[in-house]
């Protein structure tokens, strides 16, 4: 169904988003990608308007501080946007415009871009590969982005090289290996965006360091059916940060409770035991200290999705949580995740969803996290929900995350 970029609902839309990450794995920005469901799927007419119609619906249905709380957000625009063809709904200063590697460089596109820059805009180019046309773009752009499938190494470091020479930041995407990531770091790229970030670092034979084992043997035992009470509160007991945090987050605005919760016996009453079990499990993979602080918050939204959603294919909600939560284990802990989940007393049900994506709760895993990777063309194979019931769950469990996370940190 073809319709007019005028007619385009925010119900059918699908929001995602990148992380973009700093030297120290810290949070910059996100790459915020949209897709309508039509445009996805069928020929829109027009597609450059109505793709620009539906990210101004979306920012104007949706809310950016719901998605990327304060942190930037990169968006495409296509050349109707630049131009101020069709109206911009966002203050400078919270956004980065990317200028895309086809929009066509002439006076007309400089123009615009000097007097968006002059108005504080930061002005990114997208999958920069440099040419006589494009590089008139240089003065004006404070952020290169460079794709590093689209150059070989030598082509990756001459553009490095010669980029440095003018004030802008490089930005990194499409790292896959650890390797790249390291030769991006030597060559002074400032930014970097890519799959190899939420990627388990496996290395054959590798043994769990004792920080590791310790923290798996935790959640093993926090995991068991017949853990109860008294043995999470010794877990407690033994780490003063556990207990601080896990306080923090009760007491939090998510729950608004009448009164503070001053002890782990009453946060039992109030959470319940697998909660709790939940909770304390989270709180210990959040102090892992050498990944990214954004794979906790990726945890936590697939563990929120998946428990929201878990009704909607008749999954139960609390073992829909534990799988989100559990997807993320093989990349914090750089172990695979079968040989992982054979150290944790988990259901079958719950183990055959994490491994192979099989019955109601592997379904289920398996359209969140297309979602979460903004893989439209498998989401379309996977959904089993509405279209505006999934970016409504995404943008619930962000904001859920966002909460929490600043409890744990």
């Amino acid at each position: 169904m073809n319709l007019p970029a005028d007619q385009l609902s925010t119900d059918e839309i699908f929001v995602g988003r990148q992380a973009i990450l700093d030297p120290k794995l810290n949070t910059y920005a996100y790459e915020l990608l949209f897709r309508c469901s039509d445009s996805n799927f069928a020929n829109v007419t027009d597609g450059n308007k109505a793709t620009s119609h539906v990210i101004n619906n979306a920012f104007l249905e949706i809310g950016l501080e719901q998605i990327v709380q304060h942190h930037f957000a990169f968006i495409n625009l296509t050349r109707e946007f630049l131009l101020g063809e069709i109206p911009f709904p966002l203050p400078a200063g919270k956004v980065v415009l990317e200028v895309l590697e086809d929009v066509a460089v002439d006076d007309e596109l400089l123009s615009s871009l000097k007097d968006l820059k002059n108005n504080g805009y930061i002005i990114a180019l997208d999958d920069f590969v440099l040419n006589d046309t494009n590089r008139a773009l240089i003065p004006l752009a404070d952020i290169i982005k460079i794709d590093l499938m689209a150059l070989s190494q030598q082509a990756l470091i001459e553009h490095a090289k010669e980029l440095k020479l003018h004030n802008v930041k490089l930005l990194a995407e499409k790292i896959e290996t650890k390797q790249e990531f390291e030769l991006c770091k030597q060559l002074g790229f400032d930014y970097f965006q890519g799959y190899y970030f939420s990627k388990p670092d496996i290395v054959v034979g590798k043994q769990l360091p004792p920080n590791r084992l310790a923290l798996l043997e935790m959640v093993s035992t926090l995991q068991n059916p017949d853990c109860g009470f008294d043995e999470i509160e010794k877990i407690i007991s033994k780490d003063v940060a556990i207990s601080y945090k896990l306080l923090r987050i009760i007491n939090s605005s998510y729950y608004s409770l009448a009164k503070p919760v001053a002890s782990i016996q009453r946060a039992l009453v109030v959470l319940g035991l697998q909660p709790l079990r939940n909770w304390v499990t989270i709180i210990g993979l959040s102090q892992i200290d050498d990944k990214p602080k954004e794979l906790i918050n990726t945890s936590l939204i697939r563990a929120k999705m998946c428990e929201l959603l878990a009704v909607e294919l008749a999954c139960d909600k609390s073992s829909a949580f534990t799988i989100g939560l559990f997807s993320m284990l093989d990349v914090l802990m750089d172990q695979p995740l079968k040989e992982l989940l054979d150290k944790l007393p988990l259901a079958s049900e719950v183990s055959d969803a994490l491994i192979g994506y099989n019955g109601c709760m592997g379904e289920l895993l398996a359209m969140v996290v297309a979602y979460e990777k903004t893989n439209w063309n498998e989401l379309e194979k996977v959904a089993n929900v509405p279209v505006h019931m999934l970016r409504q769950s995404y943008i619930d469990s962000i904001e859920w995350s966002n909460e929490m996370t600043s409890q744990i940190n």
